[in-house]
């Protein structure tokens, strides 16, 4: 299979890499055959297009259910792919409103977080996209990057998990990726999916 990697982000001491194939644009989360993540200094990089093998990754819940395993030794870089928001935005579902995100799924803290209650119900998909109509802005909370929304709807701010170095604003008009984490509770807050930042595509 041809498959383009759309994102690296962190992940503990690891990194979750997403990717599409692209035959038919599946949804994809490459994991190492043993079904461990890859290490963060994995020469991957978006944009990368690469041939390998993989078979779907035993016993998934929704709504991670892009989780693969690659064959150990199948993986060859063949080429790279660039403008990657038009290409993403010509084959895949963009979402253009905060309602749209996840099928509608998603609830939100008072302070504006949003997550995926941990008893569902759970949206088809636990990646997307999302072309932002309003800058999002960088703020720190402690030692964690985040993102401030200001645009229409609920949702105020999300953590930034991407390798990618973060930058101070993200203009209107650019396609980011979004995904759910794992399931967890922070601190004082409900167990569930929680929305984060993977990154973003300047053409």
């Amino acid at each position: 299979m041809r498959v383009l990697v759309v994102s690296k982000t962190r992940l503990g001491q690891s990194a979750c890499v997403g990717a599409h194939d692209l035959d038919g644009f599946r949804s994809l989360r490459l994991f190492k055959h043993d079904q461990t993540y890859l290490p963060q200094d994995a020469r991957i990089e978006i944009g990368d297009v690469f041939e390998l093998d993989y078979r779907d990754r035993p016993d998934v819940q929704a709504p991670h259910i892009e989780d693969v395993l690659v064959a150990e030794g199948s993986a060859r870089r063949v080429a790279r792919q660039t403008q990657l928001a038009q290409f993403i935005s010509e084959r895949d579902t963009v979402w253009r409103s905060v309602p749209e995100l996840f099928d509608g799924c998603l609830r939100f803290t008072p302070a504006g977080s949003a997550y995926v209650p941990a008893e569902g119900p759970f949206p088809t998909r636990s990646t997307g996209y999302w072309l932002i109509d309003g800058p999002l802005t960088r703020f720190t909370f402690g030692e964690k990057v985040k993102y401030r929304w200001d645009g229409e709807g609920q949702l105020r701010r999300m953590p930034y998990v991407g390798l990618a170095e973060s930058i101070e604003s993200v203009p209107a008009g650019t396609l980011v990726r979004l995904s759910l984490s794992r399931p967890n509770a922070p601190p004082g807050q409900p167990s569930g999916c929680w929305l984060q930042l993977s990154g973003w595509y300047f053409d």
